[in-house]
């Protein structure tokens, strides 16, 4: 009997030995799991109804539903969710990687929801799920007219970032009297006369050759282009009107996409310049650099320790999922 127990003793360290090597080879791919083990995390019986589903449910639906779908997720619906998964941004967020935005805002889920979550997502085909956006392009259809200049989504960003920064015609410093933050200011002090350009004084400083050119030649001018956009949007009456301009992620690139997006609402603010914050936007690197180092995303979704950019408008839930889908998939030319 001694003998017995002289024996079993070992025999049970021994196992137990054992099973710590396979429970840690076992889950050894999930990034922090052996904390989530060592918080008696059960991951061995981890499904979307019983767990994943409470999990969203408690930390993210709130933000991420079909009324409010933040970012373009909609966390409710299980197709958009496997969407997530398949595109990386379902763990991208909830592990805080670079180039996601951090969520839940504010804070991290603990390292066992996120084992559980990885663990769910080991357990699906994800080859088999078509990555896509979260919310399908047909609920985006466009309202826009090719041929007709929008105020509040052409206009007012353009000017806002060209004229409307600090020392220049934002609201607290409107040098010569001149606000140009927003429409009824822009219209009011710079001037305009819907359909004739060339008898307004906010488009006359544009076009004009002496020293009240505006921007100051020391900072970078509006392009051609740009100044036949406002032009235009005179002649055709100068309205405060907008769009829906469709959301299209099917072809995110930096040349078609990205690029005019920043000359519209942020080189005006950010050129070599004009390094407003000490941030230059010139080109495709100094834009991939931001997107790397987080400071592109931090800015653009105003989270917590970032400047908030632009300064006085947000980028639209759109355009913000266009640059999120142009970092997602490798920041392409």
């Amino acid at each position: 009997m001694k003998i017995f127990r002289f024996l079993l003793l070992p025999a049970l360290f021994l196992s137990l030995f054992i099973f710590n090597l396979c429970t840690k080879e076992h889950f050894a791919p999930y990034p922090g799991v052996e904390d989530a083990i060592l918080n008696n995390c059960n991951l061995q019986d981890v499904s979307y109804e019983g767990t994943i589903l409470l999990i969203l449910q408690d930390n993210c639906i709130g933000c991420h539903n079909s009324t409010s779908p933040a970012g373009g997720y909609d966390y409710s619906d299980y197709d958009m969710l496997l969407k997530s998964v398949a595109d990386g941004s379902l763990l991208g967020t909830i592990r805080n990687e670079e180039g996601f935005s951090p969520m839940p805002p504010g804070r991290q889920l603990d390292s066992c929801m996120i084992e559980r979550i990885s663990v769910w997502i080991d357990s699906l085909n994800v080859d088999s799920i078509t990555p896509g956006d979260s919310i399908p392009d047909d609920d985006f259809v466009s309202t826009c007219d090719p041929d007709t200049v929008y105020f509040q989504n052409t206009i007012l960003p353009l000017i806002v970032s060209s004229c409307a920064t600090t020392d220049c015609h934002d609201a607290a410093s409107h040098r010569d009297g001149i606000i140009l933050t927003d429409y009824a200011s822009i219209i009011k002090t710079g001037k305009i006369k819907p359909g004739d350009p060339d008898d307004s004084e906010f488009f006359e400083t544009l076009t004009d050759d002496e020293d009240d050119i505006m921007p100051p030649s020391t900072l970078t001018p509006l392009d051609n282009d740009q100044i036949a956009l406002i032009k235009k949007w005179i002649l055709q009456g100068a309205k405060n009107n907008s769009c829906n301009d469709g959301c299209d992620t099917t072809n995110v690139t930096f040349a078609g996409t990205i690029w005019p997006m920043m000359q519209t609402y942020c080189t005006g603010c950010h050129s070599v310049s004009n390094p407003g914050g000490g941030i230059v936007i010139g080109n495709y690197a100094d834009l991939v650099a931001l997107g790397q180092n987080g400071k592109l995303m931090g800015s653009i979704k105003y989270a917590q320790g970032y400047a908030a950019m632009p300064t006085n408008q947000q980028l639209s839930d759109c355009n913000i999922k266009l640059i999120e889908k142009w970092i997602r998939d490798g920041y392409s030319e």
